[in-house]
């Protein structure tokens, strides 16, 4: 009978309990199993974290393992490559000082001038690299990046080009110009000349002693004071040079340069001449 009484009461047959035991019991399983499942999640966002952490910790080990064992290339500046176990050193001044593996040193200023130091400790003054190339004494060729060789408008002597173009140093006197619309001009301060390079494949050579074109008609006259007039028949340049051999140039793409060369070079025009008659400059094939 006792039996049958508790289980009656547990049930919540009588009706004499607000609640049945055992679904007392029963919603208690409930929280417990909430409870439990709660934990599980939190620890599982705990485990996915930590993974997370080690998991970056495992690149950061394999990065810096991959850089000592492959260490990155030296910064050859203004060059682009150096011979083997070359070293370099940066100078307080700014400069750079690069070590070749015989000992031969060249040192880079902060204004850019290379300068070879010999192992009996002789310096020599490298001149402006021809096409990007500067030759040590030994005879050892170094390739400069083309920004390296790049020269402001007044070293070259050249004004009216646009800012962000400027000339590039191809030899001690000689200085190129990539114009728009495919157009190059050259100039030499040892013989006071400008070349037009034309996108169709002809050449304009400019000087007080030489007007002509390769490819096309120049036309020239004699201007009182010795300066000389021209224009090109077919890509459409004119312009004047003065008896000192200034150029004052009206490309067919717009632009109007002047290039100066230096003082102290003869000219070789013909100053106080004042003939008015016309030249004209045949073809050159």
């Amino acid at each position: 009978m006792t039996l049958a009484r508790l289980l009656t009461i547990g049930l919540g047959v009588t009706g004499d309990e607000a609640e049945p035991y055992l679904l007392q019991i029963k919603d208690n399983l409930v929280e417990i199993k909430d409870i439990l499942l709660q934990s599980h999640q939190a620890s599982e966002a705990l485990r996915a974290e930590a993974q997370t952490v080690l998991d970056a910790h495992a690149e950061s080990a394999q990065q810096y393992m991959q850089n000592v064992e492959q260490p990155q290339p030296p910064d050859f500046h203004p060059f682009l490559a150096m011979p083997a176990s070359t070293s370099v050193r940066e100078l307080p001044d700014g400069g750079r000082l690069f070590t070749l593996a015989d000992g031969v040193m060249v040192r880079v200023s902060p204004t850019g001038v290379l300068t070879a130091i010999g192992i009996d400790g002789a310096a020599t003054e490298l001149e402006p690299a021809r096409g990007g190339i500067a030759t040590l004494p030994d005879g050892r060729e170094l390739t400069l990046k083309p920004e390296a060789v790049r020269a402001t408008h007044e070293a070259a002597g050249i004004e009216g080009l646009p800012l962000d173009i400027d000339p590039v140093q191809t030899s001690e006197d000689r200085y190129r110009v990539e114009l728009p619309d495919g157009y190059r001009l050259d100039v030499s301060h040892g013989d006071r000349t400008a070349l037009i390079g034309n996108p169709v494949g002809t050449v304009d050579v400019l000087s007080i002693t030489r007007i002509e074109g390769v490819g096309e008609k120049v036309t020239v006259r004699l201007v009182p004071g010795g300066a000389k007039g021209f224009s090109t028949q077919e890509s459409g340049h004119k312009g004047i040079i003065e008896a000192d051999g200034t150029i004052h140039l009206s490309m067919e793409n717009g632009l109007d340069i002047v290039i100066r060369f230096p003082d102290g070079i003869d000219a070789g025009g013909d100053n106080g001449e004042d003939d008015q008659s016309t030249i004209i400059c045949e073809e050159c094939d």
